[in-house]
């Protein structure tokens, strides 16, 4: 004889809609994506505010792997109209 287990509603019924996992994922990655070109960005603007020259400026980019940045990520529309 097996125990009874009181029957439960789904969970897609319990939370209103179903969960798509592929849709959650898809949207954790584009967030991450889009959090880590700010932080490198940023990381970008305060290595060339606080850089001595241009050539100080490329060396310390480098050594933080943001020396191959697009110019798009590096340089915000603030900077290019400057």
């Amino acid at each position: 004889m097996q125990p009874e287990f009181p029957s439960s509603p789904s969970s897609s019924s319990r939370f209103g809609k179903p969960r798509h996992a592929a849709q959650d994922f898809a949207q954790a990655r584009l967030f991450a994506e889009t959090t880590g070109l700010q932080h490198q960005r940023q990381a970008a603007k305060r290595v060339a505010e606080h850089a001595r020259d241009v050539g100080d400026c490329r060396d310390l980019l480098s050594m933080l792997g943001l020396a191959n940045l697009p110019v798009s990520t590096a340089v915000g529309v603030e900077g290019a109209r400057r």
